[in-house]
């Protein structure tokens, strides 16, 4: 038997076990230290959506759910995105020599 997304019928709809099954096969094969699955791969997506500039409802809408909520937990900034957020925010020292 053959793998399952490789063997007819072609263009049917690949099953959850699956991609499942691929990932572990080409994480093996890659000679990766650990296992990437199908949810690496959205959390990977999801904050590069984010870091890319895009926002919590694009998120939402990419990853196909319907509480904005649930896409939180996929959120996984850039330290250089953080980084800028910091920056962005005037320090104490720029209120007084600026006679605030």
């Amino acid at each position: 038997m053959g793998s399952p997304w490789l063997d007819p019928p072609y263009g049917a709809p690949i099953s959850t076990d699956a991609i499942g099954e691929l990932c572990e096969s080409l994480s093996r094969r890659a000679g990766l230290g650990r296992m990437v699955t199908p949810r690496m791969g959205r959390h990977t997506m999801a904050s590069n959506v984010v870091d890319a500039g895009g926002s919590l409802d694009e998120v939402q809408a990419l990853l196909g759910q319907k509480n904005p909520e649930s896409s939180r937990p996929y959120l996984h900034p850039q330290a250089s995105r953080l980084r800028a957020a910091i920056e962005r925010v005037a320090s104490p020292r720029e209120f007084t020599e600026a006679g605030q």
